[in-house]
């Protein structure tokens, strides 16, 4: 009986979250004014039991996340967002690691080193989150692992988070993939840029740490971001791409890195990173599930074409992860060919050959298919 509940408590809960990401995409591409607005009122009537720590359904209203943040991220977190974040130490079983950290730190422990048995968990449970983030140096933290459960505000979450747009678009068609040239988007006049003002640069960066963190994510750029070097470029249709880049005393020797962020009529659409060793750019893009029906396509060549414009670069390069290598969530949704399709082509001799002979077949490719055509970069060179 109890496994009948669970689930149908289960089944009810994915209904709607089905119900929330349609009426998300809605919010994002509405078709008229009244369709934002019921979208809109809907949504604010969605909000889950906060019993729920799932990857898949991470970012609703009154739901959680777990994860194992960075000192840094974590230190964001505490100061951002005070009493919302706590340590989760269910499951924890590594008492080593515990003695190592905490008995320099707790003279008690010092004296009961020799002792068996010593309650480790005990005395690490007796000191908060800012505790650790105050006694531990950010390497010593990383190294620790804690799970930090972030039990973050509406504001934050996939249902009520909003950028203001620079006006709201409403269409009622979509821009296929098939619709789009990526020739004729790079050659297209230079998208409207504007440098936000240091505090407009800091709200950006917490909008884009927040939307990372309730899908489980965090990177480097945003981590690291630089509030008086992001850039908004007006891209057309509603969309907004916002770009990080990283603090002066954080940038990689080599290679410069950059984070864009898509925002379709305010609605927080996907992100991305790059890494830039001009005149080569090498891009990751990741639109999320809920607007993937959307004008991915669309959105993906006005990026480019904002990196086109900022940097003057001729050729744009994927890591094989983007396409699937070691990335499941590539393979589901066919990253490989939603490139190809675009004008990447595999800098591998053997898995281009491999492509064209999948393209004859003239059929969807198998998960296995997918896995085999990702495993080298792709590259487009102008």
């Amino acid at each position: 009986m109890k496994s009948a509940e669970a689930s149908g408590r289960r089944s009810a809960t994915m209904l709607a979250m089905r119900r929330h990401e349609a009426l998300l995409f809605r919010c994002a591409y509405p078709r008229s004014p009244r369709e934002l607005e019921k979208a809109e009122a809907a949504l604010g009537r969605i909000r889950l039991r906060d019993r729920l720590l799932d990857p898949e359904i991470s970012g609703i209203a009154g739901t959680s996340v777990d994860l194992v943040f960075s000192w840094n991220m974590a230190r964001w977190l505490t100061a951002r967002y005070p009493n919302t974040t706590s340590i989760d130490w269910d499951g924890w079983s590594d008492d080593d690691r515990l003695a190592t950290v905490l008995t320099p730190l707790v003279p008690e422990l010092q004296e009961r080193i020799v002792d068996a048995n010593v309650p480790y968990l005990d005395y690490a449970k007796a000191h908060s989150l800012p505790w650790y983030l105050e006694h531990l140096s950010p390497p010593t933290y990383d190294l620790l692992g804690l799970w930090v459960r972030w039990k973050f505000p509406d504001e934050c979450s996939r249902t009520r988070m909003r950028r203001k747009p620079y006006e709201l678009f409403f269409d009622p068609s979509i821009i296929a993939r098939r619709d789009v040239s990526l020739e004729r988007e790079l050659a297209s006049p230079p998208l409207l840029l504007r440098t936000l003002a240091r505090d407009e640069g800091e709200a950006a960066i917490d909008m884009c740490r927040a939307m990372l963190a309730v899908r489980y994510r965090e990177l480097y750029v945003p981590t690291f971001a630089d509030p008086s070097n992001v850039l908004s470029a007006e891209a057309g249709r509603g969309l907004e791409i916002v770009l990080l880049s990283v603090l002066p005393e954080k940038r990689l020797p080599v290679r410069s890195g950059f984070a864009p962020f898509f925002f379709r009529n305010g609605v927080p659409a996907g992100y991305g990173d790059a890494y830039l060793a001009a005149p080569r750019i090498e891009v990751s893009f990741n639109i999320f599930p809920a607007f993937r029906e959307g004008e991915s396509a669309w959105i993906f060549a006005r990026l480019l074409r904002l990196y086109r414009q900022l940097f003057d670069v001729n050729r744009f390069t994927i890591d094989p992860y983007q396409i699937g290598l070691g990335n499941e969530e590539a393979i589901e949704s066919g990253a490989f060919w939603f490139y190809r399709k675009l004008g990447f082509r595999s800098t591998d001799a053997r898995v281009e050959r491999l492509a064209r002979s999948e393209e004859r077949r003239g059929r969807r490719s198998k998960p296995q298919m997918l896995r085999n055509l990702a495993t080298s970069a792709m590259e487009l060179t102008l």
